[in-house]
Order: C-alpha cells, then sequence, then structure tokens
C-alpha cells in the first residue's frame, strides 16, 4: 500500500471526527478522493470506505430520528385518548347517575297519590325533566372539555343522514298504519278512532316534539351511545353499545308502560344504527319526530 499523503491523512482524521460530532456536511471532499485515476488506488478505496461509511451512519441517524419522531408522536396520541377515556369514563358514570335519578323522578311523579298535585300535572306536561338533564349533561362536557362534535351536535354528514331519516321513517309509517288497518279490521275496539289518522289528537306536544325529540336522541344516542363506542375496546363495539343503549332507555321507559318499553326497544334499535352509521343526531331527531308524531295521530299513544 503506497504511503498516504499527509493532506489525505488530515482530511480523513477530520471526516471521522465530524460523524463523531454527528456531522456529515463534508463527505464530497471524500468523495473527490475515490477517482482511482487522479488518486492512488489505495488511497481511492479508502476514500470511498470512508465516504461509504458516512453516508450509511447519516441515513441509519436519519431513519432513527425519524423513529424517535414517529414514537413521540404516537406516545403524544395515546396520552391524548388516555386523557379521553378518562374524561368519558366520568361522563358515562355522571350519566348513569343521571338516568337512574331520573327514574327515580319518574317513580315520584307517577304516584297515584303524587299525581293529583298541580306542580307534577306540569312537570310531566311539559318536558321540563328532560331540559334539567340537558343542562347537567352540557355541564358535563362542559368541565370534561369534550366537544359537542364528539357527541353528535354536528352537521357533517347531514344530508345522508337525513335521506336515510325519511325512507326509515316512511316504512316505520307505513308499518304502523298497516298494523292499525288489520287491527281495525279484525279487532275493532282496539282504537277510540276507526280512521287511520285522527287529526283530533293533535295539539301542542306535537309541535313541542320538535324540541324534545333532539334533545332525547343528543341524550340516547349522542351522549350514551356515542360514549360508549369510545370507552369499549372490544370487537362489535358499534353493536354492543347500540344494544346497551336501547335496553337502558327502554328499561326507563318502563315507567310509563309495558307497551311503551317495547316500542322504544323496536325504534332504539333502528335510531342507533342510523346514528352509528352517520355519528349526527340530525337523522335520528327527523325520524325521532316524523315517528312519534305520527303514532300520535294514529292513536297509538292512548294505547301505551
Amino acid at each position: 500500500m503506497a504511503e498516504l499523503n499527509p493532506s489525505v491523512i488530515k482530511l480523513l482524521t477530520d471526516q471521522a471526527n465530524e460523524i463523531v460530532a454527528g456531522s456529515y456536511s463534508n463527505a464530497d471532499k471524500l468523495f473527490s478522493l475515490t477517482d482511482p485515476t487522479r488518486n492512488d488506488p489505495d488511497v481511492a478505496n479508502l476514500a470511498e470506505a470512508f465516504g461509504m461509511m458516512t453516508v450509511k451512519v447519516e441515513a441509519r441517524e436519519f431513519a432513527l430520528h425519524q423513529t424517535i419522531e414517529e414514537l413521540k408522536k404516537k406516545n403524544h396520541q395515546i396520552e391524548e385518548l388516555t386523557r379521553q377515556r378518562s374524561l368519558l369514563s366520568k361522563l358515562f358514570v355522571g350519566i348513569v347517575l343521571l338516568i337512574s335519578s331520573y327514574i327515580f323522578v319518574l317513580g315520584i311523579i307517577y304516584d297515584e297519590f303524587l299525581s293529583h298535585y298541580q306542580v307534577i300535572r306540569m312537570i310531566t306536561h311539559y318536558p321540563m325533566i328532560e331540559i334539567i338533564c340537558l343542562v347537567f349533561i352540557i355541564y358535563l362536557i362542559r368541565i370534561s372539555k369534550l366537544r359537542l362534535k364528539d357527541f353528535g351536535v354536528t352537521l357533517t354528514g347531514w344530508r345522508p343522514s337525513v335521506m336515510d331519516a325519511l325512507w326509515v321513517s316512511a316504512l316505520f309509517v307505513a308499518a304502523l298504519a298497516l298494523i292499525k288497518y288489520i287491527i281495525l279490521q279484525h279487532f275493532p275496539g282496539i282504537f277510540r278512532e276507526v280512521q287511520i289518522f285522527d287529526f283530533g289528537y293533535f295539539g301542542i306536544t306535537y309541535i313541542t316534539y320538535l324540541l324534545v325529540a333532539p334533545l332525547q336522541e343528543f341524550i340516547a344516542r349522542g351522549v350514551v351511545q356515542g360514549t360508549l363506542v369510545n370507552l369499549l375496546e372490544i370487537r362489535y363495539r358499534g353493536l354492543v353499545a347500540i344494544l346497551v343503549t336501547t335496553f337502558l332507555f327502554s328499561a326507563l321507559h318502563m315507567t310509563h308502560s309495558l307497551n311503551l318499553s317495547i316500542a322504544s326497544f323496536i325504534t332504539g334499535l333502528i335510531l342507533g344504527w342510523m346514528y352509528n352509521r352517520h355519528q349526527t343526531i340530525i337523522g335520528v331527531s327527523l325520524t325521532h319526530f316524523l315517528v312519534g308524531n305520527a303514532s300520535g295521530l294514529m292513536g297509538y299513544w292512548t294505547l301505551m
């Protein structure tokens, strides 16, 4: 091997020190020595070996840096998910306690003795309990620093949700009309009226239902079902959230009657599917409003 030129030795030494320091900007100087026609072959080979080592070390450091950045991002995401799950857990516990209190209050309201009092009749006539629950839930959401958008209060996806709501409502109303027609033909006397729709039932509650339906869907689908979906880490968590929410609110309707509880369970499954599909309360609220009012005008609420 030929004796190395001192300048070559200095260049190699400087480059090695720069690699140790994490600097790779002078690698071009090494590659200038790799031409065997201009430099001694041994020098060219040594310079090329140093140059390739510089490139590989730089590439590995870059890959390591990228990996570290990705790990930092994932760690931040995990911390954020953990924070959200903690907030959602607290919110869900608060909602369960609220619903339990709601059932107790309804039991008191529908007590035969207390129902004679004017204040009790006023509470049952207007959606005061629902409004109180709504205010409390919004308070819980606010202190949890979560967004209303996370609970279905969003215009995102409203068009397809409305389209689904219209055809689902049409099917529901048609089915209810057919069932009533069959009952009128074969079991007269069950319904007080003989026509399919009786607009004599129409009243102020049919108008205020435009506010009550979205309110109830926000609590049931947006808050309870939406929170469950985010808390559960199991397969088919969407289906499980729909079933749990539906059972919960159909059980709540048992304070009124078994018939209403069954009706709530059937409609709850459909509304739960719709909300899981679109993640907005717009469509489910529309279906709730249309089917609920149509049921009332057909006289089904007198059977509940």
